[in-house]
């Protein structure tokens, strides 16, 4: 079957009633645990995890984990504009001048640009997903075991690239990751590691716990101790009035949503770099080359589109090297990458020629996400707005029950609540220690990829260490991950100060505010 044959049964599988349903569900939830503050797209996604075991293919479980992804990423913008706290890490820059603009009572406005920026970013980055992803498979369609090792090093290189302002928490988070990827029988021998003679860890412990307790139960804990430490104080909403983006305005615009989507795609597409990364650097190229750079911080339109558009053009090109090497371009692909492995698909080289049909469906189901979200941003946006007001120890005790939930639906098992239990405690314990779990869940989750791919190596070719060199390829992607290891560091360093540039700039403007 040709390209054009899977991308054409893709679409007739896209199109159904059942995934367009889940697509409007899917984005509706994100953009609710994205504006507000506190909640994220992971969580979002995590919730919806154990109910896509009840989708009857792969492909619509996928959709929908997409489509949270879509709407998460413009929710966050929704707290932004309204409250100056972004519902997402990828909304801070977006409060620069969405928050003034809706101080300055244009509201609707601000929320319209925000909208029609991440319709334009998401839509441009999954033309790009859709037009690339198979020729870049096709390059890589002879990889053995050592590339694929070689590729899944070249994934937890990526821990320099999600750990933040301190590298070696995040290598030892990493580190900690892989060990517990390695409680459980061994895959190959089938012995037991790790396990204390304790049954409950006879089968290792189920990526679906291990997600809700290092990144869901987590963040719904620290935001009830912000909520007692604070005396339960939540912002007053702006409101909204009814005065919304003009034509003019929208095509004012489209030049700064062109440069931010371009660059943003760019960056996602890069392994371990994702939105957070990508909004400092458009909003500061779209200042650079407007011709009013002196309005931005302070109300400008061309801000938050740079911001929104450099957002959603994340989603689409952080897949591409998800789908076509198998290695996840931010930390919402990372738990994206373990949906894939709990629903049978294994993206990598081979998924568009044994799964082809499937990788087009997920692509294609992304596209149409972004479409669908001009629709379920202007009807639902209003309304959502008000849920920020909603008390959190009403939230709260939902999103804990939700996700203890999730945990006993992976397996079954009520060991598995037992397990969440214990990973809670020891996700706190990093929180106390200012140590990101992301590089953990990386970890654990490339480490059976590496494991599996080296005593394959090992195996095929007679325990050669030195065939990891001996092959071109494969010697390739190892000397590109050293590179990459290094620019990234690099890259960390600049991020760092360029928001501490930024949030100095926050902080003399609320103190005007205030004055």
């Amino acid at each position: 079957m040709g390209d054009m044959d899977m991308i054409l049964a893709a679409l007739g599988q896209v199109l159904s009633f059942t995934n367009i349903a889940v697509i409007l569900g899917g984005l509706l939830l994100g953009i609710i645990v994205g504006c507000i503050p506190g909640l994220s797209v992971t969580l979002g996604i995590i919730l919806l995890l154990p109910l896509t075991y009840s989708f009857s293919s792969p492909d619509t479980a996928i959709i929908s984990l997409l489509a949270v992804y879509v709407g998460g990423m413009y929710g966050g913008s929704i707290s932004a504009i309204l409250l100056n706290s972004p519902g997402t890490n990828s909304a801070i820059a977006t409060t620069f001048d969405g928050y003034p603009l809706a101080q300055q009572g244009k509201v609707k406005k601000v929320l319209d640009a925000s909208l029609f920026a991440s319709v334009f970013g998401g839509i441009f980055s999954a033309l790009i997903l859709l037009f690339f992803s198979s020729l870049i498979t096709k390059l890589v369609g002879g990889f053995a075991s050592t590339e694929y090792f070689a590729l899944a090093i070249l994934g937890i290189s990526l821990l320099a690239g999600v750990s933040g302002d301190n590298l070696a928490k995040g290598v030892i988070s990493g580190l900690l990751g892989i060990f517990i990827a390695c409680i459980g029988a061994d895959a190959v021998t089938g012995v037991r590691r790790f396990t204390f003679d304790t049954e409950t860890l006879k089968f290792g412990i189920d990526m679906v716990p291990a997600m809700i307790a290092f990144i869901a139960l987590t963040q719904v804990i620290l935001k009830l101790r912000d909520y007692y430490v604070s005396g339960g104080k939540i912002d007053d909403i702006t409101k909204i009035d009814n005065k919304g983006l003009t034509l003019v305005e929208a095509k004012s615009i489209v030049p700064a949503c062109l440069r931010s989507s371009t660059i943003a795609s760019i960056i996602g597409a890069m392994p371990g770099v994702g939105g957070g990364v990508a909004q400092f650097m458009c909003y500061n190229e779209v200042k650079r080359t407007s011709k009013t750079p002196e309005k931005f911080g302070k109300g400008a339109l061309e801000g938050v589109a740079a911001a929104e558009a450099s957002n959603n053009a994340v989603v689409g090109s952080a897949m591409i090297p998800l789908l076509t090497l198998g290695i996840p371009g931010d930390g919402v692909t990372a738990l994206l990458l373990g949906a894939f492995i709990l629903h049978g698909i294994q993206p990598g080289p081979t998924m568009f020629t044994k799964q082809g049909v499937v990788a087009y469906s997920i692509i294609l189901g992304t596209l149409i996400a972004n479409i669908a979200l001009i629709a379920v941003g202007l009807v639902c946006t209003r309304a959502v707005a008000k849920i920020v007001q909603v008390k959190y120890t009403y939230l709260a005790p939902i999103i804990i029950l939700f996700c203890f939930a999730g945990a006993f639906a992976a397996t079954g098992n009520t060991k598995e609540l037992i397990i969440t239990a214990v990973l809670l405690v020891v996700s706190y314990i990093f929180v106390i220690l200012d140590f990101s779990v992301i590089p953990l869940m990386l970890g654990m989750i490339l480490a059976d990829i590496m494991e599996m791919n080296f005593v394959t190596s090992m195996m095929s070719y007679d325990n050669d260490m030195l065939i990891f060199f001996k092959r071109p390829i494969t010697a390739g992607i190892l000397v590109l991950t050293v590179i990459l290891l290094v620019s990234l560091i690099r890259l960390n360093k600049r991020i760092n100060k360029l928001n501490e540039v930024q949030m100095e700039e926050m902080s003399h403007r609320d103190l005007e505010d205030v004055g």
